[in-house]
């Protein structure tokens, strides 16, 4: 699908500025700031999206009591790309990119389960800043050491910088790893491929944070595939 305008909906804690500018350049394509409509009836709308079983797929508007994750309620990602879709104003060769700070959750009827996801990927698609720091799972060590309790601060700091965190001195590796999924987004979109099977491409579907890490940020680059599969995108415009 050709893209003409990327239309950006930011939230807190992304710099909407800096992720237009990346977006503009590597895609040379035009890039738009807008604001999400938020009515009363959109408002109650995602309010029907939050998850009370994560073993359950959740039927919209279903009353149940909502659960939390590390302080976040979950979002059915697919009902609440529903409800905002319904806000846009969809033009051809527009591509509309969300940004929440709501974590969003996809059911996986493999293991019966909800799982966090940091990205929906659609027109429009929907970048999780929550979903970007609880999706990619942390080391085994890391669980085994918070199941057991061994959480002092000297014993945890020995896992300082190796994953993602809300932290506002890990405002820039959030940015840099938004980047990515913006890409995989739009690359989904354009050409009906969204990730790679190599860890040093930025569309590698990381599920552990020491691979996202290492993909966004270590390597930071496409593989020559994906490389080459951008400039024909461009070379199309």
């Amino acid at each position: 699908m050709k893209v003409s305008r990327i239309y950006l909906y930011g939230c807190s804690g992304i710099d909407i500025d800096n992720v237009m500018s990346f977006l503009s350049e590597t895609f040379d394509v035009a890039c738009v700031s807008s604001f999400l409509a938020r009515h009363h009836n959109t408002i109650q709308n995602i309010k029907k999206c939050t998850i009370g079983d994560i073993h359950k797929p959740h039927t919209f508007g279903g009353d149940t009591t909502p659960i939390t994750y590390n302080n976040h309620l979950l979002h059915d990602g697919y009902q609440l790309l529903d409800v905002l879709s319904d806000t846009l104003l969809h033009e051809p060769g527009t591509f509309h990119m969300i940004f929440t700070d709501l974590l969003v959750c996809t059911y996986d009827y493999s293991d019966s389960r909800y799982h966090a996801r940091a990205a929906i990927l659609a027109n429009p698609c929907i970048i999780s800043i929550p979903g970007m720091i609880e999706a990619p799972a942390k080391s085994r060590e890391y669980y085994i050491d918070v199941m057991t309790g061994n959480t002092s601060k000297e014993n945890m700091s020995k896992y300082d910088g190796k994953f993602l965190t809300y932290d506002k001195h890990d405002h820039s590796r959030l940015q840099t790893v938004a980047q990515g999924y913006c890409m995989q987004c739009i690359f989904y979109y354009m050409s009906g491929e969204a990730f790679c099977t190599d860890k040093r491409c930025r569309l590698y579907n990381a599920h552990w944070q020491s691979d996202l890490l290492y993909s966004q940020i270590d390597s930071g680059k496409l593989c020559d595939y994906h490389d080459g599969m951008l400039q024909n995108i461009r070379d199309k415009k």
